[in-house]
């Protein structure tokens, strides 16, 4: 499993060449299957990933070379997920909560935490990882789920609050180390499988089709003044005739 991310920078959606590029070069080192994670913890502003592909491929490239060349060992790992009943799809927080995934090899200690919300606000993925060093952790990643499950109820210019823009801070971090010391609770020795199956002739909305939805409104719009505006302007000159003759 690959996480990208830009931190501090924005990481939104990431061009779909990435997880082409990312798959073909693990086979290059023998790899014969890889995941790629956007990682959806900042935003802070746009970010032209036109500008960001060459690094985030390079960085791709020396992971994967770094993964094939390390040895196998035994592994722990634990799981666990909590509801906080304090923070609503208003706040940001989606109806799956926070999720931990504690990892453990050897002496070292991994953690990932993944909040079900709609992006994360540039800064608070730092304090998060700050807290889990405290509990003893190498290192760990942030993650949300994108969720849209916490868009348009707000009235603000993104329509939604990503994490921790109305989530208080200290608070949603207190949620995260009780899960993460829950999963440490249920870590146990674990081994890893996999399965790639390929579904053909699944048909999916591409580029093209989402571009012609993101318009759609606007065209409606448009339409719809185009209509409106003479039958209103018909039914003006109408009344104003009517209205003579009764005089």
């Amino acid at each position: 499993m690959l996480p990208f991310l830009l931190t501090p920078k924005t990481t939104e959606d990431l061009p779909q060449e990435l997880a082409y590029f990312v798959n073909m070069e693990a086979r290059k080192y023998g790899i014969n299957s890889c995941m790629v994670v956007n990682a959806h913890n900042s935003i802070n502003g746009f970010v032209n990933h036109k500008e960001t592909m060459e690094s985030l491929k390079a960085a791709a490239s020396l992971c994967l070379r770094e993964t094939a060349s390390t040895s196998k060992k035994p592994f722990k790992v634990g799981a666990s997920t909590i509801m906080p009943k304090n923070f609503s799809l208003k706040d940001g927080m989606g109806p799956g909560g926070i999720t931990s995934i504690v990892v453990e090899v050897g002496s070292q200690k991994f953690a990932y935490v993944i909040i079900d919300g709609n992006n994360l606000i540039s800064g608070l993925r730092e304090k998060i990882l700050s807290s889990l060093c405290e509990l003893g952790f190498s290192e760990g990643e942030v993650l949300t789920t994108d969720t849209h499950s916490v868009n348009a109820l707000t009235l603000t210019p993104r329509g939604y609050n990503p994490v921790g823009e109305v989530i208080p801070h200290d608070i949603l971090v207190n949620h995260i180390k009780e899960a993460i010391k829950e999963a440490i609770a249920k870590m146990e020795i674990v081994q890893v499988g996999y399965k790639r199956i390929v579904i053909p002739k699944v048909k999916v909305i591409g580029k093209e089709p989402l571009e012609k939805l993101c318009i759609l409104p606007d065209e409606t719009t448009k339409l719809t003044k185009r209509i409106i505006v003479p039958i209103f302007a018909t039914t003006i000159i109408f009344l104003m005739l009517f209205l003579l003759i009764l005089m």
